[in-house]
């Protein structure tokens, strides 16, 4: 039975309250009626493909993650990537390598998984502080319909989220049940160590935890005692050490960045972030992958209503703190973990994104519905007999927020479809552009609002060339570097690898050093680019001065350099220098040993300088199954049988080239070379 509180004034600590009717009445229902809204809603994400933005980088260009070996996991242990510090979520991104490969559903599924999790860690944990499950349920269907937790489910790269949700999430409840517990206490408590160390090696967000359990014992404790106090040391102590690594990481890695703004400007960019925030975590519509907020001035308007909401979470949280606890606690799971990615010092490279509130919508999702519940409930959240028609129109409304947010979150998934569709959604979003579908260059050109960066338009054109549109490629390639004036670091490196291309290896050196000198995720390409451009120069030296530094930093950021491998070799390839090209393609091979793509250069290269046997045995060796092409490859199966059909041809062997060509045609019956293929084995046959 529950002790009374010590001030009789005080609300009593959450616990199960009242006993629920109707279908929540079994303990199993209202969890078993999550995981289905969840996976319904969420189904269509297990489609989405690998995106051609940080998706390729965490799960096939960090090194560690290759194989499950004790070398890989004492590095995923001990080093940062991508200037993030992140080991429990990069340990599920190796097991994912390991289990699935690289069959993109399964890291979906993955991700699912731990976003589903946490929604069930939701619904646990509003079930003991409004004391109902049927309220727990509402307040939890709507978390996990909302639309804007799409970015963090349907892109892999955002998988830390997921991942820091699902123990974030636990570890609130277990500090919830340590704070009720009456005997045994100490279990709970280290369960909520374990899981608030758990969060932060997940994500470095999750260092608010601290913060919020006293945000607990601020509503629900009968007072702040010595107890409320000492408690959080061991939680303080692990966000000490997750705030210095994880700053390290970012200082080191350029993921931070220090803007000398005013104190002024600051305080009304962040006025205005915060009512953009408040405004789709409403209603969460014009959504985009990227925002200009940070980049054009802010708008007086906005930044005042959003110093007004912030003030009001203010007063609302200390007015409610004893009458309303619930909602109170829910103000400030909004609030805090909010406070933690506002800039309110530090400058990340962005203002604002949609995974910044998958976090915070757990507290506007618990204060909508216990404010809610406020209005039918008496003492002991019992339901007032004379408002059940009140409670029944305020489920009814929930009913209709969870279906409006799951509808408009199974639309935005389809945004996230594939890279034309999403940066076409992105660039519609930044130019206001009417319609829907893909964005040409025609209609960027002709918006009347200017585009702040042309970053979008350069992963617009690299969609477009992914699909073969070599066209609309180009025509988007022009107006980039019109509207940058190839001053921005995509410009600069496509400018010098045609330099590179040309010859024009002094220009190509003028383009790559100040590039190399950052430190963005261009310097290392860029420092084995000015080794290419040196050794074309005949300055061995200091080509090989310039190697050494790039294998470095590529080392240095837990990354392979099988892309700079591979670049070199297609500009030899293209040259006509097979020999070279084979030897670049070989080193990227040996890079990421388990990749078909590059092993499938190599052979080309092998087969164009006349070394059509070893050209052979390569192609074997993917069609077997041994090596598997990356999801983002232009390559796949059938170009394989197409190259084993022309060796066989070669190599005199007519009925395996027969084969071989027939393989392509079974595998791809609408391949774009399928007529000439048609013929040659009609040819074939006749012989």
């Amino acid at each position: 039975m529950r002790k009374p509180p010590r001030n009789p004034k005080a609300v009593p600590k959450s616990g199960s309250g009242a006993p629920d009717a109707g279908l929540f009445r079994r303990p199993w229902a209202a969890p078993l009626a999550l995981l289905l809204l969840t996976a319904l809603v969420y189904a269509r994400s297990l489609g989405t493909p690998i995106h051609d933005w940080d998706d390729n980088i965490y799960f096939f260009r960090d090194a560690r993650v290759e194989e499950l070996t004790a070398d890989n996991l004492s590095r995923i242990l001990t080093q940062p990537f991508f200037s993030n510090y992140h080991p429990v979520t990069t340990l599920t991104i190796a097991l994912d390598r390991a289990v699935w490969r690289t069959w993109v559903p399964g890291f979906h599924l993955t991700q699912l998984f731990f976003y589903a999790g946490g929604v069930l860690g939701i619904y646990f944990l509003f079930a003991r502080i409004l004391r109902r499950r049927a309220e727990a349920f509402a307040a939890a269907a709507i978390y996990a319909a909302h639309a804007v937790h799409v970015e963090s489910v349907a892109w892999l790269a955002s998988r830390k989220d997921v991942v820091c949700l699902f123990f974030y999430v636990f570890a609130l409840l277990a500090y919830v049940r340590y704070t009720d517990a009456t005997a045994n206490r100490w279990r709970p408590y280290a369960l909520s160590i374990l899981l608030a160390g758990l969060a932060m090696l997940s994500k470095g967000y999750a260092v608010i935890l601290p913060a919020l359990f006293f945000a607990y014992d601020l509503c629900f404790a009968p007072r702040i005692g010595r107890r409320q106090v000492l408690d959080k040391i061991p939680f303080a102590a692990l966000t000490a050490a997750m705030t210095l690594v994880t700053v390290y990481a970012q200082d080191k890695q350029s993921g931070l960045v220090n803007l000398s703004l005013t104190l002024g400007q600051r305080v009304l960019r962040l006025g205005e972030v915060l009512a953009l925030y408040v405004g789709h975590t409403l209603l969460p519509i014009r959504l985009s992958a990227i925002y200009t907020t940070g980049i054009e001035p802010p708008k007086a308007s906005l930044a005042l209503l959003g110093l007004a909401l912030a003030a009001a979470m203010a007063v609302g949280f200390l007015a409610w703190r004893r009458k309303l606890p619930a909602a109170a606690f829910g103000i400030a799971l909004y609030a805090l973990p909010l406070a933690t990615v506002m800039n309110v010092y530090y400058t990340l490279r962005i203002w604002m994104t949609d995974r910044y509130l998958l976090f915070p919508t757990i507290g506007s999702s618990l204060t909508l519905v216990a404010v809610a519940a406020s209005l039918y409930q008496v003492k002991g959240a019992r339901v007032d007999p004379r408002r059940a028609g009140l409670r029944r129109g305020l489920a009814w409304a929930a009913t209709l927020i969870v279906v409006l947010y799951a509808a408009l979150t199974v639309a935005r998934i389809g945004v996230w479809g594939s890279d034309l569709a999403l940066w076409s959604d992105v660039l519609r979003r930044q130019l206001d552009l009417p319609g829907s579908g893909p964005v040409t260059a025609a209609a960027v050109a002709s918006a009347s609002v200017r585009l702040p960066d042309p970053g979008p338009l350069v992963a617009l054109r690299r969609a477009y060339d992914a699909q073969g549109n070599r066209a609309e490629a180009a025509r988007l390639e022009t107006l980039a570097d019109s509207l940058s004036g190839g001053e921005d670091e995509h410009s600069m490196m496509r400018l010098a690898r045609l330099d590179l291309v040309a010859g024009r290896y002094q220009d190509a050196l003028s383009r790559l050093r100040p590039v190399a000198a950052g430190r963005t995720w261009f310097a290392p390409l860029a420092t084995f680019r000015i080794g290419v451009a040196e050794e074309k120069l005949g300055h061995a030296d200091a080509a090989r001065q310039a190697y050494d530094r790039a294998l470095a930093m590529y080392r240095e950021f837990n990354q392979p350099a099988t892309d700079a491998y591979f670049e070199v070799g297609t500009m030899e390839y293209l040259a006509g220098n097979y020999a070279r090209a084979a030897e670049w393609y070989r080193r990227a091979s040996r890079e990421s040993p388990r990749e078909a793509d590059a092993v499938f250069h190599l052979a080309l290269s092998l087969q164009m300088s006349g070394r059509v046997p070893e050209a052979m045995a390569l192609y074997q060796r993917i069609a077997s199954g041994e090596l598997r092409f990356t999801p983002h490859s232009r390559m796949s199966m059938p170009d394989v049988y197409l190259q084993m059909g022309t060796s066989s041809e070669t190599m005199g062997k007519k009925e395996d080239a027969v084969r071989y060509f027939g393989e392509v045609l079974r595998l791809a019956p609408e391949y774009p070379k399928r007529d000439a293929i048609r013929a040659k084995i009609a040819e074939l046959s006749a012989r």
